[in-house]
């Protein structure tokens, strides 16, 4: 496994092949009460009509990716062989000119989501819904200081180099969701969440202390790897003992489960100000208590003696050799040992959201509103957005959404288009899009992609007056 995922890391940093963060649904429907999926971003929100059902694989699917570097950042033009790239590591590049470029720290985020059944009814001051959804989330973080270490070669005195974190996490999400007006203006909702884990990894490296030693490096690394994935082996050094990554492994019935829980609430400020509404939600409260957890730790007090970072192709002529290059360079680097049993159990809390959300109907033309809603996702890397929608509801059976966000990520635009007349609803929404790619379709700069669509079907009477 050690292996599998540092292989990850030096794909993801050298050619973006990164992982992502927790999707739920589409954020730009939000403020659109045609939106079936309504009710996975706030549980107060319930389905436009009496009945809907799920249509297994494709009533929800969500990709979310983003970073925030690109190619760009790694792929330089070269000064002794003009007309050509090559990589941050080459002498063409000088770190300098390499790391101003670079972030604090080089994020990448990548999750799935999607629904796989699902049926909800109810009638004009309550709601039901009933969920079944697979969710995946893989994200990676990777300082400035481990880039400005690969480069330094020996020509640079001792590197700290901290806070080096990947992790994945896949499970099943059945959920009950409710919701309930309370008189004229309050609407409140809960949803109750069982969960089954299906993989769970975490590689965790608090701290890299390199100094610079004749020549060579003496490293010492500060770091875990935890991991509960059913059905796999993991392989030991024969002489050291340390860890030397998963063996074969099939995963089947999961033996992972944890708890979770939605609650949320909207006022209507019609009596104050007409056309005003705001709501609040808190999603994901629980965890998921991950059995056969195996957990391989650094020796604190070891002293690794590593030759540095380099005889790599830095004109990418032979891209795999250098991949397995550096594969080989990071396990010399940070090596890990089993501790405790393999069959622990250990509880790891999702990252819970929170949202707040303020619309305003024009008082002009009933079909047209503004939203204001503001994101804050919990984690080791919190995630905080807020964005600003103009929504239109021209007809009974079509609305449209555009908006702007501005987030931890950077700036980022997106939009909704949801059909939902009677029968069924369909929605195709982009809520991140910011981009430049190569002929190869890799990312040239940072970057944000959250892509969903649906179709559901969607029967009886609509449950609001509007």
């Amino acid at each position: 496994m050690k292996k599998h995922i540092i292989h990850s890391l030096a794909v993801t940093a050298l050619l973006l092949v990164s992982a992502a963060s927790y999707s739920q649904s589409a954020g730009s429907g939000y403020f659109l009460e045609g939106f079936n999926q309504r009710y996975q971003l706030n549980p107060a929100f319930g389905p436009e009509r009496g009945f809907f059902l799920v249509i297994p694989g494709i009533s929800n699917i969500q990709v979310d990716a983003q970073s925030s570097v690109g190619l760009s950042n790694f792929l330089f033009e070269s000064t002794s062989k003009p007309g050509m790239l090559t990589t941050f590591m080459s002498s063409d590049v000088s770190a300098q000119q390499f790391l101003d470029g670079l972030p604090d720290a080089a994020q990448f985020t990548v999750g799935l989501n999607m629904d796989l059944f699902g049926f909800g009814f109810g009638k004009k001051n309550w709601s039901t819904s009933v969920n079944i959804k697979l969710r995946n989330s893989e994200t990676v973080s990777l300082p400035k200081e481990l880039f400005g270490f690969m480069k330094a070669s020996f020509a640079n005195g001792d590197y700290l180099i901290e806070n080096t974190n990947i992790n994945s996490i896949s499970y099943l999400e059945t959920s009950v969701t409710h919701s309930h007006k309370i008189g004229d203006n309050l609407t409140i909702g809960a949803g109750l969440k069982f969960l089954e884990g299906i993989a769970y990894a975490d590689v965790t490296i608090n701290e890299i202390d390199a100094k610079l030693h004749d020549s060579e490096w003496l490293v010492k690394s500060n770091g875990t790897i935890k991991a509960s994935i059913p059905g796999a082996t993991y392989k030991l050094d024969p002489e050291t003992q340390a860890f030397d990554g998963i063996g074969d492994y099939n995963v089947g019935v999961p033996s992972s489960y944890g708890f979770a829980m939605d609650l949320g609430a909207e006022y209507d400020f019609k009596d104050l100000v007409e056309g005003l509404k705001v709501s609040a939600a808190l999603m994901d409260l629980g965890f998921i208590g991950w059995a056969d957890m195996n957990t391989f730790a650094t020796n604190n007090n070891e002293y690794v003696r590593f030759e540095g970072f380099n005889n790599y192709d830095v004109n990418g002529d032979n891209g795999d050799e250098t991949i397995d290059n550096i594969t080989d360079d990071f396990n010399d680097m940070v090596k890990l040992y089993q501790t405790g049993t393999t069959d622990q159990s250990e509880n790891v809390a999702l990252n819970a959201t929170f949202r707040l959300g303020v619309e305003y109907e024009a008082p002009f033309a009933a079909w047209l509103s503004f939203g204001e809603l503001f994101t804050y996702r919990s984690g080791l890397w919190p995630y905080v957005e807020s964005r600003t929608s103009i929504c239109m509801s021209p007809c009974g059976w079509f609305d449209v959404t555009g908006n702007l966000g501005l987030s931890t990520m950077g700036t980022s635009l997106g939009f909704l288009m949801n059909l939902h007349p009677r029968g069924f609803n369909f929605f195709l929404a982009i809520d991140r899009l910011k981009a430049e790619f190569n002929p190869q379709y890799i990312p040239l700069h940072d970057f944000g992609l959250n892509f969903s669509l649906g179709l559901n079907f969607a029967f009886g009477s609509k449950r609001s007056d509007k």
